[in-house]
């Protein structure tokens, strides 16, 4: 798959217009020369051009934690500085951070939220990137691969021993700590918390076991083509942004139904994207609640559908059904980089337009058809 350059917007370089960028890559090289690492920081910033341009430091090769963003308090920084510069014109690119109705209602700012953006597709795995790979008559009703000691994983693992789902499913939950390479040898430190904690670390399709590494076990294809649905629990999924590491994504890869538990609107965002997500369980009924709260908890919803569908479909019958629908996901995600830039033209059209430069010749070519 050749790699289509992104981000064209940082070639628009002009006098009045200054480039704010923030925060650092999880994985992968540093995109920018960062403005302040700190979104928290902006607020002390001097800004001194008229215009102001404000995304994250991140490409389609390299991601940004999302975990110190909470909805609420990164889009109390921006109104802040929004109501201090009433002589300043702000556009903000934004794939989950902010709050776009608020930072909406002040008139010199306007934001672009956007869709094909995928900052941790260059974390996917090295699998065979052919449709031939996704198949059409599935073994097993779903899979789930946890590695990072997480409560919500925790429970999730819990309810699959529970009823009995690792006997005919393929399950991973490793327990891994959260710092350097995450090796297996750091699940003993651990305080891990699920019922079956004697059972950590499990895996029960892979009979050499998985890579000791972080790294070796991302970029390694796993025996998971034969699985239909996808049950993953996201990175951060408490907090209260849509958020997408490559654990969603390599569901698409992998030719699953991704079912995605994190943060709100984690489902509809990968839709957002132009992937396929069959109602086969009415995911739309938990994607916004959080999974955190009281009297109510998606994770829960989810299970309970689950339950219900396998009670009541044959799996052959359902991998059939999916399959078309799978090529055409596999598909898409292939040219994911092409629809990302073709994003990328018409929010240059908006930053020259909104600089007055629509028709500066020097920029034309960002946002010409190809």
């Amino acid at each position: 798959m050749k790699q289509i350059d992104t981000n064209i917007f940082r070639h628009i370089v002009l006098d009045d217009l200054e480039h704010i960028i923030f925060n650092t890559p999880a994985y992968g090289s540093e995109t920018f020369s960062p403005t302040c690492r700190d979104l928290d920081k902006l607020k002390y910033y001097k800004f001194t051009k008229k215009y102001n341009l404000i995304y994250q430091n991140e490409s389609m090769e390299s991601g940004c934690d999302i975990n110190e963003f909470f909805k609420k308090q990164a889009t109390d920084v921006l109104e802040k500085i929004l109501n201090a510069h009433h002589d300043k014109f702000f556009m903000i690119i934004d794939h989950g951070i902010f709050d776009h109705y608020s930072l909406r209602q002040h008139s010199n700012c306007q934001t672009w939220p956007r869709k094909y953006f995928a900052p941790f597709l260059g974390r996917t795995h090295h699998g065979i990137r052919d449709i031939a790979v996704i198949e059409k008559i599935r073994k097993h009703w779903f899979c789930s691969v946890m590695a990072r000691n997480d409560v919500f994983r925790g429970k999730l693992f819990d309810w699959v021993i529970d009823h009995g789902l690792h006997e005919q499913n393929k399950i991973s939950y490793l327990g891994v700590g959260q710092e350097g390479s995450r090796s297996l040898k750091s699940i003993e430190s651990q305080n891990i918390v699920t019922k079956h904690r004697n059972l950590i670390p499990f895996n029960n399709f892979e009979p050499e076991g998985p890579p000791d590494n972080n790294q070796s076990r991302i970029q390694k294809a796993m025996p998971l083509y034969d699985c239909l649905f996808n049950l993953v629990v996201e990175t951060f999924s408490a907090s209260q942004n849509a958020y997408h590491t490559e654990k969603a994504l390599n569901a698409v890869l992998y030719g699953h139904v991704p079912i995605v538990i994190g943060g709100d609107g984690s489902m509809k965002k990968l839709q957002d994207m132009g992937i396929i997500i069959p109602d086969y369980i009415q995911w739309s009924i938990w994607d916004d609640l959080p999974i955190d709260q009281p009297n109510y908890s998606k994770l829960k919803i989810m299970q309970r559908q689950i339950l219900d569908f396998f009670s009541k479909y044959d799996l052959n019958e359902i991998s059939k059904d999916w399959y078309p629908y799978a090529i055409r996901n596999f598909q898409k995600f292939l040219q994911l980089d092409q629809m990302c830039l073709n994003e990328e033209q018409e929010i240059c059209r908006w930053i020259l337009k909104s600089t007055h430069n629509i028709s500066n010749k020097k920029y034309q070519y960002l946002y010409a058809p190809n």
